[in-house]
């Protein structure tokens, strides 16, 4: 799941405490408050990934310095005043002018966090491709074919696997058993 991490200093708490709230009312309820930047990167650490809404500097660093250690998954949301967001500000970070209309507040929150979600997504995705010993059989077994009748090297018969399972919309496994049951007729 993820957080939104309201990182504001601490002369600044009632600020916070009023943009929790807002996010809380719109169905958000994994919201921090969090006074430091340091406190930030802690607890960015632990967590899978989300947002950290911030302002243009924190009692301990500016916000160019938070974004450099933020971990990949973490996406940042700048709200200042219009000067302070116009003059410098970094490419991969949206920008919210102060005072801000919670309707393009909440947007702008619900489309971050929907990008945010779909790359937790595809890393999870990704982490839970490992195939059976069963599936890995077929597949180093129809190299061994490939190697034997068409004078491949292993690495060829793995990459002509992968192209044509990409080509035909097949997974490797479902091409490995094709050219198994190929090299049995």
């Amino acid at each position: 799941m993820s957080v939104i991490i309201i990182a504001f200093p601490a002369g600044k708490q009632k600020t916070a405490s009023r943009i929790r709230d807002l996010l809380n009312r719109h169905g958000y309820s994994d919201v921090m408050l969090i006074t430091t930047g340091s406190e930030v990167l802690q607890e960015t650490g632990r967590r899978d990934g989300g947002i950290v809404i911030s302002p243009m500097a924190l009692a301990d660093m500016h916000y160019t310095d938070l974004l450099d250690f933020l971990p990949e998954n973490f996406d940042m949301l700048l709200l200042d005043s219009g000067a302070g967001i116009s003059t410098g500000r970094e490419t991969d970070v949206i920008a919210v002018t102060m005072p801000v209309k919670v309707h393009e507040f909440i947007e702008t929150v619900n489309m971050m966090m929907d990008t945010v979600e779909r790359r937790l997504s595809k890393a999870a995705k990704r982490a839970k491709r490992v195939r059976s010993e069963r599936d890995e059989n077929y597949i180093n077994n129809a190299k061994l074919v490939l190697i034997e009748r068409n004078h491949m090297t292993e690495d060829e018969a793995y990459r002509y696997m992968q192209k044509t399972s990409m080509d035909t919309g097949r997974s490797m496994v479902e091409t490995a058993q094709m050219i198994l049951t190929m090299a049995i007729m």
